[in-house]
């Protein structure tokens, strides 16, 4: 059992090591932080004194009782069930060596948490004298701020450990995701999509950064969309996790890198970092600026045929009286054009199926009620304008996308719901678990089982199967899990 008496060593005084520091000292643990660069502990502990003067003054009149700073793990006090957290260099032999060094120290009572984000857990453990002791521990950056952590079981790992350092969490006012080493975790290997379907459409050059961004903000309600984040993680971090993930699943399409990212880090455009990355940064940089479609005139006639949920809730949105129609489809009428939410196909496949009709395809949300942009895609262009009419009615802006099939919400949602299923597949964490960790560690406004809940299994299906059916390319296979709910 943990309590706040437990002592905590935190190895490596970075921001993650100070971040982690923070959270043990607020909930009352003794701190030893190591770092054998002087200069590096002496910033952490002057960083850590005024954060918590400002945030919890209680704690900052009693530091230097509680956190100890030391230039090397047998230095720090050793009592028996140390809870020893590294948070140093992203690379296994350092790490290795670290919890070598801390094994000897502290005995085999001690915990060996990790907090790699991309390093397999279980070949840590292999490299430590204590394997049953360690176990992954993966916060994410701000750690005060954050709430998720992934908590990682190796192959190897002491099932009352893994309860231990969950029960640890919790008391630090964390919300715990349990995973199953596997590449990635949870966040960084459901999350690839979110990157990899922008990146894909803009290598197809059917809309520009800002277009996609802004469509991905509009319909998902995502804070950020792909291409800005991108850029604030660093498009070298972000790459290099893409390419971690992609060669630790043997090469696997889902996962594969970007010739357009890897350009931009080969020309060092790293993002906001470097002052340039997908947009420029410098002072004088104009804004980034999404193509809109201008709206034209409202329709003279509106029907509907079909019962979908988005296209009535676009016209209660927008105030105007629909008439039914009769026959078999899903779509709204607007004078001579179709307007249909996204299959996975295409405008032009859908306009002739149709026997050359005009067709407006327009992305998928996750919500009726904050919804406020989406794609579009016309087979004849001179419709876009009367449907960007009715949408600006109903407060959305209507972004203009080349003909691709799935737009980008819906591809990018699909897809990233296809990971998750095939995570839960595989055993590495449950779908409440996923929920949480897609919600809590990369913010996103829901869970891809609550977005699959809400469009339909067979609907999430469907998409992948007609982009499979466009690109013939085996990132969009679907999911065995997937299709097996959809038959239910």
């Amino acid at each position: 059992m943990t309590t706040a008496s437990t002592p905590i060593c935190v190895i490596g005084a970075g921001t993650m090591g100070r971040g982690i520091a923070q959270v043990a000292l607020t909930a009352g643990h003794p701190v030893s932080l190591v770092d054998p660069q002087q200069a590096q502990l002496e910033a952490a502990a002057t960083e850590l004194a005024a954060r918590l003067a400002k945030r919890h003054p209680e704690v900052a009149a009693n530091l230097d009782a509680q956190l100890g700073t030391y230039a090397a793990i047998d230095q720090a006090p050793n009592h028996p069930g140390t809870v020893v957290i590294e948070a140093v260099l992203e690379s296994l032999e350092v790490k290795a060596s670290v919890f070598a060094a801390a094994a000897k120290h502290f005995g085999d009572r001690c915990i060996l948490a990790t907090n790699t984000s991309s390093l397999s857990v279980t070949e840590i453990a292999a490299r430590s004298p204590l394997p049953d002791r360690v176990v992954g521990l993966h916060f994410f950056n701000p750690v005060p701020v954050m709430k998720l952590v992934e908590v990682v079981t190796g192959l190897q790992t002491d099932p009352q450990v893994t309860d231990r350092i969950d029960e640890l969490a919790v008391t630090w006012g964390k919300q715990v995701a349990r995973v199953k080493n596997a590449p990635g975790f949870i966040v960084n290997r459901v999350a690839r999509g979110f990157y990899g379907e922008a990146l894909r459409v803009l290598q197809e050059q059917a809309a520009s950064p800002a277009t996609l961004d802004a469509a991905l903000r509009g319909a998902g309600q995502f804070r950020m969309g792909p291409f800005e984040l991108m850029d604030l993680i660093g498009n070298d971090v972000n790459a290099a996790v893409t390419r971690s993930v992609w060669t630790a699943f043997n090469f696997d399409p889902r996962f594969e890198p970007s010739r357009i990212q890897d350009e931009l880090v080969s020309a060092g455009r790293y993002g906001r970092k470097r002052g340039h990355g997908f947009y420029s940064y410098a002072e004088d940089a104009a804004p980034p600026s999404p193509a809109l479609v201008r709206p034209g005139d409202l329709p003279g006639t509106v029907g509907l045929r079909g019962q979908c949920g988005q296209l009535k809730a676009i016209i209660s949105r927008a105030d105007i009286a629909a008439e039914p129609l009769d026959g078999d489809g899903t779509e709204l009428v607007l004078d001579e054009a179709i307007v249909m939410v996204t299959r996975g196909l295409t405008a032009h496949a859908e306009s002739a199926a149709r026997g050359g009709a005009p067709v407006v395809v327009i992305d998928r949300w996750i919500s009726a009620e904050n919804a406020t942009g989406l794609a579009v895609a016309a087979s004849h262009p001179e419709a876009l304008s009367t449907v960007a009419a009715l949408l600006d009615r109903a407060g959305i802006h209507a972004y203009p996308v080349d003909d691709v099939p799935g737009l980008i919400a819906a591809r990018t949602l699909a897809v990233i719901a296809n990971e998750a299923w095939e995570t839960t597949l595989h055993g590495v964490a449950t779908a409440d678990d996923i929920d949480v960790a897609m919600r809590l560690g990369t913010n996103y406004p829901a869970g891809p089982f609550e977005w699959t809940a809400a469009w339909g299994t067979g609907a999430v299906v469907g998409i992948l199967d007609r982009l499979w059916e466009t690109y013939h390319d085996t990132r969009y296979r679907t999911s065995r899990a997937l299709r097996d709910a959809a038959v239910v």
